[in-house]
């Protein structure tokens, strides 16, 4: 509720506001280095920095005007009141009987200055002076600087309250902070003024709820203290959106030949909050929880990470300008990576397939094949002889590695088939259904297992198999030798492999 205490409180602070206003601009009045225009006329009262060449020009003690330059601010004193010191005791190290018209002017210049400014900043004249400038802020969710830091479209205060659990929207936040967004960075101070804020309460919520006596410590005239508010009303009531050239739009069909025109605004208040919690993460006590799992110790504090983060620069400088939020992001935006959903692939069944020698297992396998092919390109390219034992070595354990990674896509087939025995009434070659499943011992396959041709045979299937995947591309041609040796190979592996099965069965 707001009562008459908190209306005075109000009051109070945007006095303050104003008197802080007045005193830095006169600090820096006094501080600033010299800018002058074409006319070589000095346009930023730069009062010390022109006085001290002055009074070089006047005095010989060169030393006390340096001690006074290098002065440096005691610590807890006021940053214009020591800026006020510099200019006294510059003025004291000129004698009064020393009449110099450069620094009369200087001292005049500065006097006329301190009148104007703080008539300027009475609160009464300061209001009327700013209020105006209300309809230039927009208290807004989505802010249309965040496009394009030029841009002068609307922006929009997300007042919906519609909802959908596929969509996270800026309604969803828990603590929705709302930005001050401006088409004119010059009016931003009339934003500070609305969100002077006594015991949670802001002017602006004086002003929307109609309570406006906290403008009549400044004046007793209604019609002033009604101009004010009705003008201050502008920064969260007015009906005149706009778009512009730089913003982004798109056509939006509706029906057969019409359209919505649409345009897209990046929602500031959304944005804030993934600020806020990326930041939760980067403090000191993080940085020692990070610290501690790269040397892979322990730590009771719980820590995050936002993998393949990026970031989109708004603005190179002045980031407030855009709007205040944006001020406290640095002009960044934080941006997730869109990937889309890592689908776990389906696990192929051979239970009606002719051959497990198909793409899918190429596919499988390409990884490995790919290194073994490589290598034999790099020994044929170097007329290198693959006799040499480090060579043969590696071609041995390039193949090994083949094997077992087909041995591995065997044991997940077989995993995936609903029951043991899918191979019998399956149409793969008896020798490949061996493969599959060695323990079988049904009449079909009886003579087989006895004889244990079926290795032999499914290891030279298997050798002229990977033959074609090895001289698929063109840039390797291998011969009917090559294709015996990997069926040699392989075949040390298989009969491993089955022995392996049977002492566990």
């Amino acid at each position: 509720m707001i009562n008459e205490e908190i209306s005075l409180a109000l009051a109070d602070e945007i006095i303050a506001y104003v008197n802080t206003r007045r005193d830095n601009k006169e600090e820096e009045f006094l501080k600033a280095k010299s800018k002058k225009n074409k006319q070589g006329v000095v346009t930023n009262g730069a009062i010390i920095d022109r006085m001290i060449v002055v009074i070089k020009k006047i005095i010989q003690e060169k030393d006390a005007i340096k001690d006074i330059e290098k002065s440096k601010k005691s610590k807890g004193q006021p940053s214009l009141e020591f800026q006020q010191n510099k200019y006294k005791k510059l003025i004291a190290l000129v004698d009064d009987d020393v009449v110099d018209q450069q620094l009369l002017d200087l001292k005049k210049e500065y006097q006329e200055f301190v009148i104007t400014n703080s008539n300027e900043h009475e609160a009464v004249a300061w209001l009327n002076q700013w209020a105006s400038k209300a309809s230039d802020i927009s208290f807004a969710t989505h802010v249309g600087k965040l496009t394009h830091s030029s841009s002068k479209s609307s922006s929009i205060l997300d007042t919906s309250t519609g909802q959908d659990d596929h969509y996270l929207t800026t309604n969803r936040l828990n603590n929705l902070e709302v930005d001050t967004a401006s088409s004119n960075a010059a009016s931003l101070p009339i934003a500070d003024i609305l969100k002077l804020t006594v015991n949670n309460i802001s002017v602006l919520d004086c002003l929307k709820i109609g309570h406006y006596s906290l403008f009549k410590k400044f004046t007793d005239d209604d019609a002033v203290v009604d101009k004010w508010c009705d003008q201050l009303k502008q920064s969260y009531d007015s009906t005149q959106k706009q778009s512009y050239f730089l913003s982004k739009q798109t056509y939006f069909p509706t029906q057969d030949r019409q359209y919505h025109l649409l345009m897209p605004l990046t929602s500031s208040s959304l944005v804030h909050a993934l600020h806020l919690e990326h930041k939760r993460y980067w403090g000191e006590e993080q940085e020692a929880v990070r610290s501690q799992r790269s040397n892979k110790k322990y730590s009771a504090t719980v820590t995050c990470t936002y993998p393949n983060k990026a970031y989109l620069h708004v603005t190179g400088s002045n980031h407030s300008n855009a709007s205040s939020l944006n001020g406290k992001r640095g002009g960044r935006i934080s941006l997730l990576p869109s990937m889309p959903p890592q689908w776990k692939s389906r696990i192929a069944s051979y239970a009606n397939k002719a051959s497990i020698f198909d793409k899918t297992l190429a596919f499988e396998l390409k990884e490995e094949i790919n290194n073994l092919r490589n290598y034999l390109l790099l020994i044929k390219n170097k007329s290198l002889s693959i006799s040499e034992p480090k060579r043969n070595a590696a071609v041995m354990n390039k193949l090994q590695a083949i094997s077992s990674q087909f041995f591995n896509y065997m044991e997940t087939i077989n995993a995936n088939e609903a029951r043991e025995g899918w191979t019998v009434n399956g149409k793969l070659p008896l020798e490949q259904q061996l493969a599959f499943e060695p323990w079988r011992e049904d009449e079909a396959v009886k003579a087989l297992k006895i004889s244990k041709l079926w290795q032999e045979s499914f290891s030279q299937t298997y050798g002229r198999w990977l033959n074609q995947q090895l001289s698929q591309k063109g840039k390797l041609k291998t011969s009917a030798i090559q294709a015996a040796l990997w069926a040699d190979c392989f075949l040390l592996e298989l009969r491993e492999m089955v022995a392996t099965q049977e002492v566990t069965l």
